[in-house]
């Protein structure tokens, strides 16, 4: 009885003899080992399709942070409603000049043909679409400004203080792709408070207008609308983006943002004043734009406000801007990308 114990002890389940001879135990190893190569081959496949770029990277983006921005209803109206009422004010004005130079007198203009018969005068001599929308430009820039900065400031500070670019570039997401979807977060609302007002006027001095003629005559109106909405877009988000990359936190952003716009037009005030001279004025970023809105709108009474310098040169200093924001967002990206 002892001998037979000895013998499975030195055996045991599944091991080998003295002799080395495998008994039962070793069968259901091999078993236990098959079962595994097997399941491992059905559950870890090899790769066999093709790699695809995917397309809008940026996209997702863009909608995360579209949707936070627009959750505060009561900031949201708090700031669209002055360019709402700006945007009623001037649509009125160019329905009226259309009105009166047809001959009908709008009732808001009340009884009477004194005051229509004035208003109408001035009209033909005064009021042009393409003035009513520079004003507008000049009227509400700052304003614009202040509407950009509050929803973009925030966007790659509030990032790098929180640490969120560091799950943004984990994935497949590019330097360009990250700065594109916080690009046209600020976009949006720029375009909001810019190109829809001026489609807006141009859509009414469409339908006031008889026969068309507005379409018909001042056609290109509508294009330089579309055209200087998205430069003053562009140039305004790159100059808050490129701030925002630099600063830690929102609130300092968003100072310095107003802080640059401010000092630049100040100083350009001041020089202008101090050497009686209008073209210092184009060290300011605004008041290059608007020369540039001057010009491509072909409106002449504004060189009387000083805007009457060569328009190369604010072009020249838009361009120069333009290159030094991108050039700032794409070292402070790259910073962020490289400690992702």
């Amino acid at each position: 009885m002892s001998d037979a114990m000895a013998e499975g002890g030195a055996t045991g389940d599944g091991g080998a003899t003295r002799d080395g001879v495998m008994r039962d135990g070793g069968g259901a190893r091999d078993v236990r080992a098959a079962t595994k190569a097997a399941t491992h081959t059905e559950v870890y496949r090899r790769f066999r399709g093709t790699l695809r770029p995917a397309r809008l990277r940026w996209a997702p983006l863009f909608l995360a942070g579209w949707r936070v921005a627009t959750k505060q209803r009561i900031a949201m109206l708090l700031f669209f409603l002055p360019p709402l009422i700006a945007t009623v004010i001037f649509s009125f004005v160019v329905y009226a000049k259309f009105a009166l130079e047809s001959g009908v007198t709008p009732s808001a203009l009340g009884p009477g043909a004194g005051p229509a018969t004035m208003a109408g005068a001035m009209a033909g001599r005064l009021i042009e679409v393409r003035h009513q929308i520079v004003l507008y430009n000049i009227g509400m820039s700052m304003f614009a400004i202040l509407i950009m900065a509050w929803y973009g400031a925030g966007l790659i500070a509030e990032d790098r203080r929180l640490g969120a670019h560091l799950l943004y570039f984990a994935r497949p997401m590019t330097r360009m792709d990250y700065l594109l979807g916080k690009l046209f977060v600020v976009g949006a609302f720029g375009l909001l408070v810019t190109l829809a007002p001026g489609m807006v006027i141009c859509l009414v001095a469409a339908f006031a207008s008889p026969h068309w003629s507005f379409v018909t005559e001042q056609g290109s109106v509508i294009v330089y609308t579309i055209v200087f909405a998205l430069l003053w877009t562009l140039v305004v988000a790159s100059t808050v983006l490129a701030i925002s990359s630099l600063m830690r936190r929102r609130t300092y952003a968003l100072v310095a943002t107003f802080g640059w716009f401010m000092l630049t037009k100040g100083i350009a005030v001041l020089l202008a004043a101090l050497q009686r001279d209008p073209r210092w004025l184009m060290l300011a970023p605004l008041d290059d734009l608007r020369r540039i809105a001057v010009w491509m709108f072909d409106v002449t009474g504004f060189t009387r406000m000083g805007y009457d310098w060569d328009v190369r040169a604010s072009w020249a200093v838009i361009a120069a801007l333009l290159a030094a924001c991108w050039a700032i967002l794409l070292a402070r990206v790259k910073r962020m990308e490289v400690v992702a």
